[in-house]
């Protein structure tokens, strides 16, 4: 099989892993004698006594990959007494280290041989154990520190004092990284089997790529460090996946693709320091207006370990993903996790209308490519479906996001509404659906064969004679693709006229047909799309961002209860900018927190617009009258009357997430202050 990862099909990764990649038990024993020999005469020979050793590296993280094993010997001494007074003693201690490590070791021990290296480590003694065979080595680094940390437990954070001193010390980026030698191994210690033989996986494939660019030669830069990769790693798991079981082809390819995107990755964790702190704060909000790549050690918020070229791994990241290791079994291409190179909550407020342009908007030519597809695809039904029979398409209309101008960029869903005569009343729009379903997807197939696209084109294969589906791909962005399910429906609003409201006895008959809430929504989509795409651009924009916000909740949450539909939460960001704002330009972070303060106080929601349907009709004023006496909270569709968005879902699940997140520093301004929301008033009756 080789160990070059292409030719891994992709079911074998995971024993490719176990066979190749994990380091022999038998040389990692052998490590571990000759560290702890070293360690003895340290403590027995130097004239500086250590007061404790702390093991770093890949091999102290358990991330040692066979044939490439480095080890920081990080030795905490006391005479060592803060992070600017170390650098004066560190050589000093360096040289007696090398002098007593040079006339104690003579003799190979545990089959091992001690080397030193080149040193080009100002603060680190550099040595290299080989195996007396030379098929296995080690690098070691023997680094003199300040024990500025302390020993902690494993779920416990530094001081804040620690990092204050760190960022006051004047100190190079990750200068002082070894102090936090301990911090950064519990990040990655604590991670699953699986995660850790992923990053194994990423680091082979690291090797190879660095092999061929053999040290930077061939393309005269420096890739970024191996270690980068292993906290994109856990980036990737944390954000996109979570479960100890997963495919390594999925998880791999996410990595890859994330990679890819390094011009915008932004990737920091506030495990062991918090925005809370305004030194901290202050400090990470300067490293944020910093060029990309940003990957900031989870431990020293100084180093950024993304520091380096990848542009080269990112051309080999795209010629590896459509290799055999990231093909399913059928030849597709195996699907990546849902992971975005940075975080909302990440995210500073000044930077929110920045991170909705470049990783909420969908890409325009995609949309272009998309409505031409979507108008030959309507045109085509409406001249072929039903042609020898009394059935006639009145009209179809596309609905939901893409329509509305509040899609996001990725897969988005959308509805084509075919409005058909068959049907004369609400009631009779589930009868022949069959049929219908049938007839419609024939000609579907058929527009599909006829007409050329600069989309992909895939009609669902779903047995369900009852539903039909179709999904819209880029030719060139694969990750960008519009879901669509068609829905034959009653006309009941026939020809609308731009302006006007629909005839009273259309609300008269819904108020008298229905019996479940929303059963007949699809009636009034062009309504629907209508109310929200008039809308300014910027309101758009921040409906995306909640939308974002609201599908991040939706993967928290999994497993304790459906949160109230993401329908509710676009009219709920409607209904805070008309009542709040009605800027066309207004702060986005002022308009995102009016909304989660709104989701807060969702127990007073009453939300309802006569835009469409007026109380002065004595029917239809009744049945708005016995709506909105309903418990809250109540977000009437303002299409659709008999729709509540609020009722009967987990909105205290909701609240909790946005209480979170308004301490979050998309919701602080530079000095830490919560931003203000609009005074929006919570309407009742």
């Amino acid at each position: 099989m080789g160990s070059d990862l292409s030719k891994i099909p992709s079911k074998e990764l995971d024993s490719f892993i176990q066979d190749h990649l994990r380091p022999s038990p038998q040389f990692q024993q052998q490590v571990r004698k000759a560290i702890d020999a070293i360690l003895r005469c340290l403590r027995e020979k130097c004239v500086y006594k250590a007061s404790r050793v702390s093991k770093g590296g890949s091999f102290g993280r358990g991330t040692d990959i066979r044939g490439d094993c480095d080890v920081e010997l990080v030795v905490f001494y006391k005479v060592l007494r803060d992070f600017k007074g170390q650098r004066s003693q560190q050589a000093e201690i360096l040289r007696d280290i090398r002098t007593q490590l040079q006339a104690w070791w003579q003799e190979p021990l545990s089959g091992l041989s001690l080397q030193f290296t080149e040193q080009n480590r100002p603060n680190a003694l550099q040595l290299r154990l080989v195996s007396t065979d030379l098929s296995s080595w080690v690098d070691i680094s023997v680094l003199p520190t300040f024990d500025a940390v302390g020993q902690l437990n494993s779920s416990d954070k530094p001081q804040p004092q620690v990092y204050s001193s760190l960022l006051s010390s004047g100190c190079q980026a990750g200068e002082h990284a070894a102090c936090f030698t301990e911090l950064q191994r519990n990040f990655v210690n604590k991670r699953p089997v699986k995660l850790k033989n992923l990053m194994l996986l990423v680091k082979h494939w690291y090797r190879q790529v660095a092999a061929r660019d053999k040290g930077g030669e061939a393309t005269g830069t420096t890739l970024p460090p191996a270690y980068a990769l292993e906290l994109l790693t856990i980036f990737a798991w944390d954000q996109g996946c979570g479960k100890e079981g997963f495919s390594m082809a999925e998880g791999l390819r996410t990595i890859l693709r994330l990679i890819q995107q390094h011009q915008s990755l932004c990737v920091y964790w506030t495990v062991n320091y918090s925005v809370q702190d305004p030194v901290l704060r202050a400090h990470l909000l300067r490293q944020l207006q910093k060029a990309r790549p940003l990957v900031l050690d989870p431990a020293d918020p100084t180093w950024n370990v993304g520091q380096g070229s990848w542009k080269l791994l990112a051309q080999e990241a795209a010629a590896l993903e459509s290799q055999v290791c990231l093909q399913s079994g059928e030849g597709t291409p195996v699907p990546p996790w849902d992971v975005m190179p940075a975080l909302l909550h990440q995210t500073p407020s000044a930077d929110l209308d920045k991170f909705i342009s470049e990783f909420l908007q969908p890409d325009r030519h995609f949309l272009k490519q998309v409505k031409k597809a979507v108008d030959t695809i309507c045109s085509f039904l409406k001249e072929n479906c039903f042609q020898n029979s009394p059935i006639k398409v009145l009209k179809v209309v596309k609905g939901g996001s893409s329509a509305k101008g509040t899609a996001l960029q990725g897969r988005s869903d959308a509805d084509l509404v075919v409005f058909l005569s068959c049907f004369q009343h609400f009631s009779e729009q589930g009868s022949r659906r069959a049929e219908i379903i049938s007839e419609i997807r024939a000609q579907l197939e058929a527009c599909q064969r006829k007409q050329k696209f600069d989309v992909k084109f895939e009609i669902s294969n779903r047995k369900n004679p009852r539903v039909l589906s179709f999904s819209l791909t880029s030719q060139t962005l694969l990750d960008q693709s519009v879901d669509f399910d068609v829905l034959p429906a009653f006309d009941a609003l026939g020809q609308l006229r731009s302006g006007c409201k629909p005839d009273a006895q259309v609300y008269e008959n819904l108020i008298c047909s229905y019996s479940n809430a929303g059963e007949f929504s699809t009636c009034f989509t062009e309504l629907q799309r209508d109310f929200i795409s008039s809308r300014p651009t910027k309101l758009k924009s921040l409906i995306r961002l909640v939308k974002h916000w609201y599908q991040q909740c939706n993967k928290m949450v999994t497993g304790k209860g459906s949160l109230p539909p993401q329908h509710g939460l676009e009219l709920l960001t409607v209904y805070a900018w008309e009542q709040g704002s009605q800027n066309p330009q207004f702060n986005m972070a002022e308009g995102f927190r009016t909304v989660l303060e709104l989701v807060g106080q969702y127990r007073q929601l009453c939300i309802y617009w006569t835009i469409n349907y007026s109380a002065k009709d004595k029917a239809i004023g009744d049945f708005l009258k016995m709506q909105l006496q309903k418990p809250r909270p109540i977000i009437l569709d303002p299409a659709d009357p008999t729709g509540n968005l609020g009722h009967n879902a987990r909105w205290d699940l909701l609240a909790r997430e946005a209480a979170a997140c308004t301490s979050a520093l998309c919701c602080m301004d530079k000095n830490g202050n919560p931003i203000k929301p609009w005074l929006v008033k919570v309407r009742g009756m």
